[in-house]
């Protein structure tokens, strides 16, 4: 092809935009094809015009690639290993198959169980007082050895020594001092 400035060298360079919104014929894609000389007038060849372009272009591969990595691990795609229920399936049905689907599609059923729940992801309705107490105990021995390892890193072995103690009170089933 022959540059269309210069009517002369072969064109290396092609440009193509969109009109102006003004235009009769706004919307439609305008090509300009350019050789060397004719692009470095025009500026198009310069350093700064180069990288806008190379970032455009980035852009548009980044969405391109962003949207074929969704559709390749797209919900409708993934299949439980144990029951092969299909996301698809369970979206038409609101079951699961079995206790694996769980795992299966943990990333797409943590936001539905949040809206279907009012934003709660984790369970907080009620449960029986002796559950309930247990897991109070657990929180409690879980914060204590957070606790007890943040004194042994900054070497308070006495406060670690009673922390300890409050620790092994509350597994053998007393209360923590």
């Amino acid at each position: 092809m022959i540059c269309q400035k210069c009517g002369e060298n072969k064109a290396v360079i092609a440009i193509q935009q969109l009109n102006d919104a003004g235009k009769n014929d706004a919307g439609k894609v305008e090509s300009l094809y350019l050789c060397e000389n004719c692009a470095a007038e025009e500026a198009i060849s310069s350093e700064k015009d180069l990288v806008k372009a190379m970032d455009a272009f980035s852009e548009v591969a980044l969405d391109f690639l962003t949207l074929l990595q969704k559709e390749e691990n797209s919900p409708e795609k993934l299949v439980c290993e144990n029951c092969h229920l299909t996301f698809e399936d369970f979206l038409q049905t609101n079951r699961v198959g079995c206790e694996e689907c769980y795992s299966a599609f943990q990333a797409q059923l943590i936001p539905i169980i949040g809206r279907v729940q009012n934003g709660y992801k984790k369970h907080v309705g009620k449960v029986p007082i002796e559950v309930e107490h247990a897991e109070d105990v657990q929180n409690e021995i879980i914060g204590l050895q957070e606790k007890l390892a943040l004194l042994v890193k900054n070497e308070e072995f006495e406060e670690a020594a009673i922390v300890r103690d409050e620790i092994r009170a509350l597994k053998a089933g007393g209360e923590a001092k």
